[in-house]
């Protein structure tokens, strides 16, 4: 049987149910995954613009002005003028935020460990690489 053309329903089903266990996973921690995205983005991007970062973790920019307010005046988080354009802030991360990254990668391994069981090393590195190659094929990976 060709199960190739269950590709994006499958691809969408299985994000559909890491996203639920990794919200599970992260019940009781204050942490959303929006959150969590917003963050492990800013982390590997760290000085980029509001636009795009919201552009890069997927979120609406206005939702993504409320998330950053808070999470500036939890202090994890400040906005500054860029140099280059008067108009845009820089967003970088606060030394407060490593504990909470921390948190947010542990949650990830956590996901990742229950969602890879039974799957070896050699099968992970191989299915990291082709799933690799497809974001390349679609325009590169975030």
């Amino acid at each position: 049987m060709d199960r190739l053309p269950q590709f994006g329903f499958l691809l969408a089903e299985i994000s559909r149910r890491y996203v639920q266990l990794f919200e599970q996973l992260a019940q009781g921690t204050g942490l959303t995954l929006t959150t969590c995205r917003a963050l492990a983005y800013l982390e590997r991007h760290e000085g980029i613009s509001q636009s795009r970062l919201a552009e890069l973790a997927a979120i609406e920019p206005m939702a993504l002005v409320r998330l950053l307010d808070r999470l500036q005046a939890e202090g994890l988080v400040r906005r500054e003028r860029d140099p280059d354009d008067r108009r845009a802030h820089r967003l970088l991360l606060e030394a407060s935020a490593q504990p909470v990254l921390r948190q947010i990668r542990e949650l990830s391994r956590r996901a990742r460990e229950r969602t890879f069981a039974g799957v070896d090393a050699q099968e992970r590195e191989l299915f990291m690489r082709v799933l690799q190659r497809l974001a390349d094929n679609l325009g590169g990976a975030r």
